[in-house]
């Protein structure tokens, strides 16, 4: 028979392998370097506050969102995310505006939760909810075929549109930092099915421009970023007025008496949904009677059915995009039929 080589058992004799001291030292040392690390990636940017994570319910986080478009004063915190426990698994929907953001985003979980983000969705092809990614190493990262190759092929376009409008705080941002979901949810075409806790359901916002609906049924939550900013009026940036209307129609009736989180703004519930359903059919019948009439854009913004809908300060500037976007698109369609 060979030799049977015998396990060494006591590893402080000279010459068997590093002393149980050698390798306390060692030990130290990593520990010491892998603080300092943790420390030099949470380290706080100047001027910029941490991520706060508020209750919505057991398991469950929000990160509110600033109200308007991105600024260099918001920093391009204008999505709110959201965070879900679900056993050993911790799901971030969305990872903020920046890599440098979503350090700090990851730090504030970390060392609030006691947790790491084990899985990141992507809702949609946006920028402020998905530049942060490349923060979350380790961690899966999630979104429809289809949001993926969006991002793929659209991510160095976004992040100069994002540096133009950050100003003097786009030096955090770098194209070369951008990272795509590499793990599908559901199939080319599939529009609705299960991820983890949720089911997801995919509507288009714009012509081949779709995004997820979250909702966990077991506690009663709707997450429906890009789709409702509660308090405040819709933005119909990136989409076009009838994939709304209709997305927002399904929304309303999958809500019925559950809690919603959407885009911006506190949680909310079905009469939000219908706040901007009702909304953005007072905007299109004002758009229509205006191209009948021979009209144009101006006569929609001085025509005051608006003023039922303004909540916040914003809303009036919002208002005024919203009338340029859905002219743009039923002029379109108007001058087809003719």
């Amino acid at each position: 028979m060979g030799r049977v080589s015998q396990p060494v058992t006591n590893v402080d004799r000279p010459g068997t392998g590093f002393s149980r001291r050698a390798l306390g030292r060692m030990a130290a040392g990593a520990l010491v370097l892998a603080r300092g690390a943790q420390a030099s990636v949470c380290a706080p940017a100047p001027n910029v506050a941490d991520w706060q994570p508020l209750a919505v319910g057991p398991g469950v986080w929000r990160f509110a969102a600033a109200r308007g478009r991105t600024n260099a004063d918001n920093g391009g915190r204008v999505t709110q995310l959201v965070l879900v426990g679900d056993e050993s698994r911790l799901w971030l929907i969305g990872s903020g505006p920046s890599p440098a953001d979503g350090r700090r985003l990851r730090c504030t979980i970390e060392r609030e939760l006691g947790r790491a983000v084990t899985d990141v969705v992507n809702t949609r092809a946006h920028p402020e909810l998905a530049l942060g990614n490349v923060a979350f190493d380790g961690a899966r990262l999630w979104a429809l075929p289809d949001v993926a190759a969006a991002m793929r092929k659209r991510c160095a376009s976004c992040v100069d549109a994002l540096k133009t409008q950050l100003g003097a705080g786009a030096a955090q941002l770098d194209g070369g930092d951008v990272r795509a979901p590499t793990h599908a949810i559901g199939h080319h075409g599939d529009r609705i099915g299960r991820l983890g806790p949720f089911t997801w359901a995919a509507w288009p916002r714009a012509p081949g421009d779709r995004a997820l609906v979250l909702w966990l049924q077991s506690r009663r939550l709707v997450i429906a970023q890009g789709w409702v900013w509660a308090g405040a009026l819709p933005d119909l940036r990136e989409t076009r007025l009838g994939e709304m209307q209709a997305g927002l129609s399904r929304l309303e009736a999958l809500v019925h008496d559950h809690h919603l989180l959407g885009e911006q703004g506190d949680i909310a519930d079905r009469h939000e949904v219908a706040h901007h359903r009702a909304y953005l059919g007072a905007l299109r019948r004002q758009v229509e009677a205006a191209l009948r009439r021979g009209g144009d854009v101006e006569s929609v913004l001085a025509h005051p059915f608006a003023h039922d809908y303004l909540r916040i300060r914003e809303d009036a500037v919002q208002h005024a995009l919203n009338v340029q976007r859905a002219w743009l698109d039923l002029e379109e369609g108007w001058f087809r039929r003719r």
